[in-house]
């Protein structure tokens, strides 16, 4: 079950990075703390509900302020999880990185037994997970750059034109997933370190 795991893990970093990247950072920390906002480096959650307010026989509601956390260029620490269902959880600590756990996708990891409809690769050899976080063209543009290519040849080997093939590398490489460098007329893209993790070691053509 944990290869299962680390491919649920990569697919959710990679949706997170490819929101950020098109998006902006509010936008992406939106999607994984619904109702919170981050202007000019204040992290601004709403007020959780007391047990009063959250339908307590008899109670007075109670009032709450918004909770507003200082990044402060501390960092942040993402921990998307499988098994906790209730809402976010924040570690805010003085001079400590700001660490959030979010639950993702439906629970705890389907079984064993389910696992095969999760990693089934279609057309192309797609990795389930990865190719609903990605998409399966970018997915596929990814899968192709075990070795530098050019935008041709990525065409190519997707069955895209090449002004698609460029398109999806552009995301691909806001997300930080590729790199790409110029010599001449000749465009090479190439994954990061940060894309071959994704990838990981079986997702391979």
């Amino acid at each position: 079950m944990w290869p299962l795991v680390q491919d649920l893990h990569r697919a959710e970093f990679t949706r997170y990075a490819l929101t950020a990247a098109e998006q902006g950072l509010a936008a992406a920390l939106a999607t994984v703390a619904p109702g919170s906002r981050l202007r000019d480096g204040v992290w601004r959650w709403p007020a959780a509900p007391s047990a009063r307010e959250a339908g307590e026989a008899g109670g007075i509601p109670e009032v709450r302020k918004a909770r507003e956390i200082r990044l402060d260029g501390r960092g942040l620490v993402l921990l998307p999880t499988f098994h906790w269902r209730g809402g976010p959880l924040v570690q805010d600590l003085p001079d400590r990185p700001v660490v959030l756990t979010y639950p993702v996708g439906g629970g705890v990891p389907p079984t064993p037994e389910s696992r095969g409809s999760q990693d089934s690769r279609g057309p192309g050899g797609e990795a389930g997970g990865l190719t609903a976080a990605l998409g399966r063209t970018r997915t596929a543009v990814l899968q192709a750059l075990t070795e530098p290519r050019t935008t041709t040849d990525l065409a190519r080997r997707t069955g895209v034109s090449n002004a698609t093939a460029s398109a999806h590398a552009a995301a691909l490489r806001a997300a930080g997933l590729i790199t790409t460098t110029r010599t001449g007329r000749s465009v090479h893209h190439e994954r990061t370190p940060l894309g071959t993790l994704v990838m990981g070691t079986g997702h391979t053509p």
